[in-house]
């Protein structure tokens, strides 16, 4: 799973990561100590890009 030699974008620190994919395109990617809080966040990102989506679709 963490099998990509890079930085982690939450500690800014060099480790072995593995890469969270947000709905928008863009990705960032995670240590394993940083993973938990990582997907958490990338979860609540993509709940809300969906909401607003649909939010915009209804008003069109």
């Amino acid at each position: 799973m963490f099998t990509i030699e890079g930085v982690c974008d939450w500690c800014k620190k060099p480790a072995l990561v593995t890469k969270h994919d947000y709905i928008d395109g863009k990705c960032h990617y995670a240590c394993e100590k940083c993973h938990p809080m990582a997907t958490l966040d990338v979860r609540q990102f993509n709940l809300a890009e969906l909401q607003q989506r649909e939010r915009n679709a209804a008003r069109q």
